[in-house]
Parts: C-alpha cells; structure tokens; sequence
C-alpha cells in the first residue's frame, strides 16, 4: 500500500509583507498533480494548514477545494497543527468529515476507543491503520485522554503516555500479513534541524519529545519543522518531517522541498521515497555591488529577493537599480552597505592602558585643545577635579584657596561677582604665552 506525506503548507503566509497565494497555488497544484500520478491509498497532512488561527476567508476556501482535490484521489487526514485552530479544524470535520467521509480533520488526540486510531481498508485483504497526534499545547489539558494528574507533569511525559496509548492501540486487533501501522503527528522531536522560520516558542526543549518514545510502525510522518529531513539518529521507528512546500522564510534559504512517498506491506520494511517540489518562487539574499549583482543577474529567475549592496559613497536610486537588474523578481528590501558612512568600534590600544579614559582624562585633552594658557591648566583641572569630587559626594562643591576663581572678588570702582566661566576665561586670557593668539580669551 502507498502512503502520501505532506505538510505544513502556511496558506495565507506574508514574508516580508509579500503574499505567498502565488507560490502556494503554485505548488499545491504540484502536490495535486503528484498525488494523480502516485495515487497513493491514503494521504496524510501533518499539520500547520494555515498560518494563522484565524485563516482568511479566501484561505479557506483554496484549502477546502484543494484538499477535496486530493480526497477525490484518496482518503486524506489533515492534522491540527500549533498555527491551526482545533475549534476551526472541529467545524470544518463536522461539515466536511466525519467516520467514513474520505477528508477528516483532527483536532486534538483521543483515546483509540473514541476513535483516536483510524483505519482505511486497502484492497480486499490489508489495511492501513492510522494513529495521529494533533499539536498539544503545554498550557492546555485534553479532555477524555488525560487526567489532571497527568497534565501536571512535564510535557514530555505527557507527550509520552499519549504515545503509548496510541501505540497499546495501533496493537489491538492487529494482524500479521494484513496490517500497516503508521503515525502521524505535529510535533519537536528532539535532535532535529530547525530552520529558524518555525514559531520560536514551540521548537526549545521544553516542547521535545524523545525519539525512542515513538510507537512501533511501519512509518512515522511529522509535522511541524520546516527542513525536510529524515528523524534523528536513535528513533525507534523509521520517518521524516516532510517539511514545508515552499520556502516561508529566510532561515529555509537553499533547502530543497518535497513531498514524501512511502510503500509499505505488512511484517516488511517500508521504502520511502521523497520527491522534490518546484513550484512557488524561490528565497535569495544577495550582498555585494551592483557590479557584482548586474553580473550575477542573467542566472537569477523570478525570486524573493532581499539586496544588501555595497557602495563607496551614499548612492540615489538604489531601489529602481536593483530592479532594473531583476526585473522577474519579487524585490523585498534594498539595504546599502555605505563605506562612506560606516563606524569602527575603539579597540582596547586606541584607550589608554586599555581601558577607557575617565572624565579628568578627557576634560584634559580638551582644555590641552581649547586654547587655555599652560600656566593656566593646573589650576582649571584642579577646579574641575573638586566639582566632580562634589559631584560624586552629593555635596556643594568647597574650593578654599580657589574661591579666588568662583568667589567675590574687591576690584577697581567697587566690589563685583564673577562667574566661574568668566575666571577661567580670565585665567586663560592672563597665562597666554608669547606668540599664542589672544583671541583663545573672552
């Protein structure tokens, strides 16, 4: 028997404020053609159908017509994944699915009793017995399948006991010659490759479950990472997240999409096969000159583009350039990289013995530049030194035998009160060594 595996399609996604309905009808209709030509007997969508919980009305309708698409081909099961909306996923099940109907959505686990294993007769004399595992989300008890003992441990443990049940029931009624067990589910199974475009919070350790927790089948198919990859090294069972189709974000740059054939018979090994998708337009991040882009331009198709482009002096129209160069692309950003503009950080041995200069040693260098006359330097940077000492003490500054420079002074005509910018203007004006230009005074 034939199994199809797909996944984490995001309909109604943006990157970059740029709609992705083009690239996904694009390949949907691949993944649809696909499945015409691979006719598989069941297919499986493990999760993440929609970017959003509250998908489009436009969204929804491309997903229900293409999804029916699919069952017309063969009975296909859709998972809720951490983007979807179990309450959506319930009502679209209500309306459109049910036991027996050819589309089912799952929303959340259940116990193989209620229904949580699923069974699809292949041929007169096998069957393909199905075990999915929606997205659980930490903060939420499911009814019917734990207790409040359980959902109080870790996420993992509850993840764990899910797994046996499922497993205790893929079991029950099982038949040698006649059966193929598979699992599906949207979760983080620990030791895989993220691409970083995945929601941040539901891909850390706190969201793991182990692979050698995994129930014993023929093919486990997972939802919910991104990269298209096999599990990791140590699983139990052997499986593979089939990946987003298209790539969603920059993290996902260079990876090839796909979808995931699998052939199984009972009491013998699966072959799994994945065929790569090439529609929706690619993801680039180019940085270099426009030289170097005008030179790469000709081997650039119709792409997402984001454009770092280095230049020795602020350019004007850098936007219209880098169009005028890729004019099949979808342009997201232009960023110019300006040498002309661009800081370097101090190092440890452009400061002082490495560290940074304090204030004396700046307010030093100042004065050494302002034009204050040399005799006159010690007695500004000893005035500076004791407001900064009452600064630091939270007290009025006392300067004793400098009040001479800040205080009341008797002068010809009859006592006056001077500033200190005056005095030190004063100061500077009377230490003035020969040749220096007197203008440096008031």
């Amino acid at each position: 028997m034939r199994l199809l595996h797909t996944s984490d399609w995001h309909l109604g996604r943006h990157t970059y404020n740029v709609a992705r309905r083009p690239d996904h009808e694009a390949v949907v209709a691949e993944i649809v053609a696909l499945a015409g030509e691979h006719r598989p007997d069941v297919i499986v969508h493990t999760g993440d159908l929609f970017d959003t919980g509250r998908p489009a009305v436009t969204d929804m309708t491309f997903a229900i017509e293409t999804l029916r698409e699919l069952a017309g081909i063969a009975p296909t099961v859709v998972l809720a994944g951490n983007h979807d909306s179990p309450a959506l996923f319930e009502l679209f099940d209500s309306m459109l699915g049910g036991p027996g109907s050819r589309l089912r959505f799952i929303a959340r686990p259940a116990r193989p009793a209620d229904g949580g294993i699923l069974d699809f007769p292949v041929g007169d004399d096998q069957r393909l017995r199905l075990a999915p595992v929606p997205f659980v989300h930490a903060n939420r008890m499911i009814d019917a399948l734990e207790d409040p003992a359980t959902w109080l441990g870790s996420y993992q443990d509850r993840i764990h006991v899910i797994e046996e049940m499922l497993g205790a029931g893929l079991a029950a009624g099982y038949r040698h010659g006649r059966d193929v067990l598979v699992f599906a589910a949207h979760l983080h199974v620990g030791g895989v490759s993220v691409s970083n475009s995945e929601r941040a919070a539901f891909v850390k350790a706190a969201y793991e479950t182990q692979v050698n927790h995994l129930p014993q089948v023929s093919y486990a198919a997972f939802g919910h990472i991104h990269r298209p990859q096999a599990l990791p090294s140590g699983a139990n069972v052997r499986g593979r997240y089939a990946g987003s189709p298209i790539q969603l974000d920059f993290g996902e740059v260079g990876e090839e999409k796909s979808i995931v054939v699998v052939d199984a018979g009972p009491a013998r090994p699966a072959a799994i096969n994945t065929v790569p998708l090439t529609g929706g337009r690619p993801l680039r991040r180019f940085e270099g000159t426009l030289a170097q882009l005008q030179e790469l331009a000709p081997s650039i198709g119709a792409e997402l583009v984001l454009a770092t482009i280095d230049t020795t002096t602020p350019a004007v129209g850098l936007v219209e350039a880098v169009r005028d160069l890729l004019p099949s692309c979808e342009i997201l950003e232009v960023t110019e990289r300006c040498a002309a503009r661009a800081s370097t950080a101090l190092s440890g041995s452009d400061l002082p013995s490495g560290s940074e200069p304090t204030f004396a040693e700046l307010f030093g260098e100042y004065v050494s530049e302002s034009g204050v006359g040399r005799s006159s330097v010690k007695a500004v940077m000893d005035t500076f030194a004791t407001l900064i000492d009452a600064v630091d003490a939270g007290e009025p500054a006392a300067f004793g035998a400098a009040d001479a420079l800040v205080g009341a002074g008797t002068r010809a005509g009859g006592p006056t009160t001077t500033s200190i910018s005056d005095d030190l203007t004063s100061a500077g004006q009377a230490g003035t060594e020969p040749g220096e230009e007197q203008a440096c005074g008031r």
